[in-house]
Parts: C-alpha cells; sequence; structure tokens
C-alpha cells in the first residue's frame, strides 16, 4: 500500500519537503541502485505532490530561488544511496543568445534572412535555426541539500547529467540532444568548468520587458514566452557542452 503524500505548502520546513519526495521515490519503487542516479518526476497532475516539494524547496536552497518554465521542462531529483539529496531543472533554452550561437554554429541560420524569404531571424518560419534550438538543452539550476553538501553531489550528478540526463530527455520529448547551455553566475562556473564544458562569454545584458513582446505574428494564438526584452544592468556567464554535433548539422 502506498502511503499517503500530503502537497506541500509555503511553510513547510526543508526537512519536511525532503521527507515528501523521499516518500514519493519509496512509493513508487524507482530507486533500485544504491549508487548515485537521476530519476525524472513524471508529467502528469497526478505527480503535482512531488513537483510542488521539489518546487519549492528549490526556493529555498537555490540562490536565484524556483524556476517556473515555458515549454519543455523536466525535474530530475538527484538520489544518492536511496536518498534524496538534491535536483536539476533542465529546459527549453532561449533564442538569441550570440556567443552561444556562434560557438554552436547557430549563427550562419540567422544571416541573410531576407533573401532566404524570412521576415527576420526570429519568424518562426526560420525552421533551419528554431529546430536546431530545440536540439539544445538549458541547465537552468542545480541545488544540493545542506545535509549533502560538500561531498560533491553537485559534480558527480553533472557527469550522470551527460549520460543519463540525456537519454531521459530523448526518452520523454522523442527529439535529440546536441548540446546542453546554461547561465549562472561566476560564482557557479567552477560546477561547469570541472565536468568540461566550455566557457564561450556573457550575455549582452538584456533582461525581459513586460511590457513589449519579443515577436509579432498575424495569427490569433498567440506566441507563448513572447516577452520583449530591453538592456539591463545584468550579464550572465555563458557555457555550452557538446553532445552530439551531427544533431545540430542535421535535422532528421
Amino acid at each position: 500500500m502506498r502511503k499517503s503524500l500530503d502537497r506541500p505548502s509555503g511553510s513547510r520546513s526543508l526537512g519536511v519537503l525532503q521527507d515528501i519526495g523521499q516518500r514519493w521515490l519509496e512509493s513508487e519503487g524507482s530507486v533500485r541502485t544504491n549508487r548515485m542516479t537521476l530519476i525524472p518526476i513524471p508529467l502528469g497532475r497526478q505527480h503535482r505532490i512531488p513537483r510542488d516539494a521539489f518546487d519549492a524547496a528549490l526556493a529555498r536552497v537555490h540562490y536565484a530561488g524556483s524556476c517556473g518554465r515555458v515549454g519543455r521542462c523536466m525535474r530530475l531529483l538527484i538520489v544518492d544511496e536511496r536518498a534524496w539529496v538534491g535536483g536539476i531543472v533542465l529546459g527549453s533554452t532561449f533564442p538569441n543568445i550570440d556567443v552561444r550561437d556562434r560557438a554552436l554554429n547557430l549563427k550562419r541560420w540567422c544571416n541573410d534572412t531576407r533573401q532566404r524569404g524570412i521576415r527576420n531571424p526570429w519568424a518562426r518560419e526560420n525552421l533551419e535555426y528554431w529546430r536546431r534550438l530545440q536540439r539544445i538543452v538549458n541547465h537552468a539550476r542545480t541545488f544540493v541539500f545542506p545535509d549533502a553538501q560538500g561531498r560533491g553531489v553537485g559534480i558527480q550528478a553533472h557527469k550522470l547529467l551527460l549520460r543519463q540526463g540525456v537519454s531521459l530527455w530523448e526518452e520523454r520529448y522523442a527529439d535529440r540532444v546536441g548540446a546542453f547551455d546554461t547561465l549562472c553566475d561566476s560564482q557557479d562556473s567552477g560546477l561547469f568548468l570541472r565536468n568540461g564544458w566550455q566557457h564561450v562569454g556573457k550575455t549582452a545584458g538584456y533582461e525581459s520587458d513586460g511590457k513589449s513582446v519579443f515577436a509579432v505574428r498575424k495569427v490569433r494564438q498567440p506566441i507563448r514566452n513572447n516577452v520583449g526584452l530591453r538592456q539591463g544592468p545584468r550579464q550572465w556567464e555563458v557555457w555550452i557542452r557538446m553532445v552530439d554535433a551531427d544533431a545540430l548539422k542535421r535535422l532528421k
């Protein structure tokens, strides 16, 4: 018989949130090894309780808070010796990150768009760019619970990300992973450096502008995640990790 799971509220302590996630793991019977592994929280309303516990724990542990994403999103529990010790959030990446697009050779699909009969590089008709962009998975967050810190959990989990994480993403979304990217503070850069990621530069300093839109389309259905941009004071470090270069070269 499955143990009952209470939906977490904003006032729950970190220990209670860990317990909710741990009970969900045990009720699912998805951990069959003491070795570190990554366990995805499935989609669907029936799994909302562990997702809420994950997001609430992330908000307490990570300096950037919880991570609500539009589009594809995968929450991975880091499990070590059958215990929930942290998590990773993956999601759809962002268009128009110049240093990343140049490093991954996507910039070529942003040039000469008028000659190709496309209004601008970010128009939905520019399939050569957008379909390749879908094969770049954004690393949004990694967090480790305080009682598991200091033993290299984050570094080990990122090694697993390149195998298990890629496999889990490709299985869920039925698409190849060409590369990972991430935007982070300089204090987090060591995590990526130790796992063979490449530092390609900084963002141009743009931030969301809720008073404008990024692109205009002459159809009734609105574009999702269509918030405009404005110049801001913050620049993020941009790191990439190639996974399958051929997936970014060939769309089939």
